[in-house]
């Protein structure tokens, strides 16, 4: 026996909204459009009735009227690292409240597949795109510009670059330093470079150029740039380390995952952390306060990535305003995980 055909809903109108709030549909269209012209309790009302009825605006009608398609795409490296979707969520969450939809796509760190997720997203119509990190593939962005896509690199950009970046080469140089200052003369780098895909390896620029400031330098057995990008690929990068006959007293990592399992694979061979050897760490996350011991570590807040993304691609999607060089400050959190060289250490204690 067939069932009788159910007739489809219709969705609430402007005009059931406006009887509602006991205003005109022109009222509920500037409330939706551009609330700061009406008054707040007119506003309130239409907000009110709107919610009441499950009202929902025809976005595509707004996009028209304004010209914009109102969505905005992202371009990650990968969906493997949480500071990634911490950003994003934020992001979204940021853009919706102006309107805006985010779209995302993924290049699994690869080249090509940046640039053919920077095609696809300009076929979607987006009115900007955000390229996450250091450039995979050369012609992304130039793509971007020959075609009048206002766009911004964000987290990781090279020198000059339109951007809302942190200074990782200045903020490893920072943690070197304070190494340093602790006695350590013998360091070793653990930074996937291969991994990340990453061509440029500022980050290892800044902490070779750091260590010749103090008369001191990274031998290339003392870097480590094959492995992944979490605690088993920190304890392998030890066991590499010592594998080649790299005596450090200190090891530096690009990211708390790494650091981590730097800590479990030495605490597993019997030396201690932070007496025998240091750790330090990226990124402050909740892991590097909780571990046991707490990891030193640099600390790039999310919130303030996401707001100032934001804020830069608002300012040039409204206003037209350039993307500006912008660099976001950095803050060392320095924990229980790195202490004195152990010579440093021996001779503090036999001090009077």
């Amino acid at each position: 026996m067939s069932r009788p055909l159910v007739a489809p809903v219709q969705p609430p109108s402007v005009a059931d909204v406006a009887r509602l709030a006991g205003v005109s549909p022109a009222t509920v269209s500037r409330a939706f459009n551009t609330p700061q012209l009406l008054g707040a309790e007119t506003l309130a009302r239409v907000q009110q009735a709107a919610q009441q009825l499950s009202y929902q605006p025809y976005g595509l009608a707004r996009s028209l009227r304004r010209r914009r398609s109102m969505v905005v795409g992202i371009v990650l490296p990968s969906l493997d690292y949480g500071y990634y979707a911490g950003t994003l969520a934020q992001l979204q969450g940021l853009l919706a409240k102006e309107g805006y939809t985010l779209l995302m796509c993924s290049a699994n760190r690869d080249a090509q597949a940046e640039l053919e997720g920077v095609r696809a997203l300009m076929a979607q119509g987006v009115d900007g795109v955000v390229l996450f990190g250091r450039p995979l593939h050369d012609d992304s962005a130039p793509l971007l510009a020959r075609r009048g896509v206002p766009q911004l690199r964000c987290w990781s950009a090279l020198p000059d670059e339109p951007s809302v970046a942190f200074d990782h080469g200045a903020a490893l140089a920072d943690l070197v330093d304070h190494l340093v200052a602790l006695g350590h003369r013998r360091l070793a780098l653990v930074v996937p470079f291969i991994a990340l895909n990453d061509r440029f390896r500022a980050r290892l620029t800044a902490v070779r150029e750091a260590l010749a400031r103090h008369g001191l330098a990274l031998p290339p057995a003392a870097l480590v740039d094959d492995g992944g990008l979490d605690a088993p690929a920190g304890r392998a990068a030890l066991r590499t380390l010592q594998s080649r006959g790299v005596q450090a007293s200190a090891v530096v990592c690009s990211n708390d995952l790494i650091a981590a399992g730097v800590i479990i694979e030495a605490q597993a061979q019997g030396l201690r952390v932070p007496q025998d050897l240091s750790v330090s760490g990226y990124n402050d996350s909740a892991l590097a306060a909780a571990f046991e011991p707490a990891i030193t570590s640099v600390d790039t807040p999310v919130e303030l990535h996401a707001a100032e993304v934001a804020r830069v691609l608002l300012d040039a999607l409204r206003e037209g305003r350039p993307v500006p060089c912008l660099r976001l400050p950095t803050q060392p959190r320095l924990r229980a995980s790195t202490g004195p060289a152990p010579r440093a250490a021996s001779a503090a204690r036999k001090r009077p």
